[in-house]
């Protein structure tokens, strides 16, 4: 009799057992038009797979499909449609953060739980222990930290937040897709047996990549201008909707691996379960029924062929393929803006590394409360760091662990580099 209330206890807990899922872009502008593509392309994937519509939660600043450069207003493409079949993704995406609500401090208490600190009316993660958390985030980064539109999540702000949710038993098991420059130095630390597992796009020192990018991104007969997804989440979305139940996070990762050609895609923290089946986190607990498989032939799958662009050198290209398309004078101006930005940053950082003797490697900040004051004083004092100077990020980081700063020096240091030419 005990064994069988046992029984029945596990099932009810089944029953009532969720899955979430928080869908994070946290870039805007339209050269960055592939992250919001990415992002709707995960939704829909996951409403098709039947997940509760309201245990999904989207950050997105939604400036993409009524942008004036988009040649089709209302719509997003996250994949070219040469063999006839596109799906205009922005079509039943339901966006719960955009604008300025896309920030680090709402992703942040979205995970936790806390309502109380989120805008009026907002959806949350309102998660136990029972439930499986799956959470992907698309954008800009670098040693240490993820970019959202105006500011920044930190590698040490992120950790602290799981350990907070592991503490208060805020979920089962916990997978997080993470598509960055740099991604694979937001789990360095990650540890192993709190049941948290990550896939990086790309290793700790290196780019992540756009893909269906120009001359690749056709859709409906016409050029987007712009990258459509990118390659580590394209190869990892296009896989989940063929349909494959049977599929296992380990092989999961090992085909995002060996299709994702131009970064090295990495797996961090808990492994402990990466026997379980993706439909664990990819699909509904309330989605009994296996879902028809879709033909490999119904993609475009990802080969070597695709136009790919680096993530560091996405606005440069956007700009440099739109001006030889249109030869408008205002997209001439914006890509020898770009032009000039680039070099600014090239050479007050050449002048850092210089004046400190700094190395210049991949360097991963122990120190990260000087690493954030750093990049405060400079975007304060100087300019915000765009993302191709993002990628100088590691000489603050190599600054601040190779020297012991007190505060006045660190900003007369930053200070100092305005007045660079």
């Amino acid at each position: 009799m005990k064994y069988i209330l046992l029984l029945l206890t596990i099932g009810l807990i089944q029953v009532n057992a969720v899955n979430w899922a928080l869908l994070v872009s946290g870039s805007n502008a339209f050269y960055n038009y592939r992250h919001q593509a990415d992002v709707c392309h995960s939704y829909k994937t996951l409403i098709r797979n039947g997940y509760n519509p309201e245990n999904v939660i989207v950050f997105a600043y939604d400036d993409i499909a009524q942008n004036r450069q988009n040649i089709y207003k209302g719509a997003i493409y996250n994949q070219p449609n040469e063999d006839g079949f596109s799906e205009n993704v922005y079509d039943g995406c339901v966006i719960d953060y955009s604008k300025t609500d896309v920030n680090p401090a709402n992703f942040l208490n979205v995970l936790k739980g806390n309502y109380d600190h989120l805008p009026d009316g907002h959806k949350f993660i309102n998660s136990t222990r029972e439930d499986n958390i799956f959470v992907y985030f698309s954008d800009h980064g670098s040693p240490g930290l993820i970019a959202f539109p105006t500011s920044y999540l930190y590698e040490q702000e992120l950790l602290e937040t799981f350990q907070y949710m592991y503490e208060n038993d805020r979920y089962n098991k916990l997978v997080f897709y993470l598509e960055t420059c740099e991604s694979g130095s937001m789990f360095v630390n990650l540890p192993t047996n709190h049941r948290i597992y990550a896939l990086s796009a790309a290793n700790p020192y290196e780019s992540s990549w756009g893909t269906y990018c120009p001359p690749d991104d056709i859709v409906n007969g016409k050029s987007l201008g712009t990258c459509l997804g990118d390659e580590f989440s394209v190869t990892f979305l296009e896989n989940v909707d063929i349909g494959d139940f049977s599929q296992s996070l380990q092989e999961h990762f090992e085909f995002i691996r060996d299709n994702t050609l131009k970064s090295n895609v990495m797996q961090w923290g808990d492994v402990s379960f990466t026997s379980d089946t993706i439909k664990d986190f990819f699909w509904g607990r309330r989605f009994q029924e296996k879902r028809k498989m879709c033909s490999k032939d119904a993609f475009f799958m990802n080969d070597e062929n695709v136009s790919r662009w680096d993530s560091r050198d996405n606005k440069l290209l956007f700009y440099q393929n739109r001006y030889n398309q249109t030869g408008d004078l205002e997209d001439f101006i914006e890509l020898e803006n770009e032009i000039k930005s680039r070099a600014y940053f090239d050479t007050i950082f050449g002048e850092l590394q210089k004046s400190l003797k700094l190395k210049g490697d991949y360097h991963f900040a122990l120190n990260q409360k000087c690493l954030k004051s750093a990049i405060e004083i400079f975007e304060d004092k100087c300019t915000k760091l765009t993302d191709y100077g993002l990628k100088y990020v590691k000489l603050f980081g190599e600054m601040c662990d190779s020297t012991n700063l007190l505060q006045v020096q660190l900003n007369m240091i930053v200070s100092t580099l305005c007045m660079t030419e």
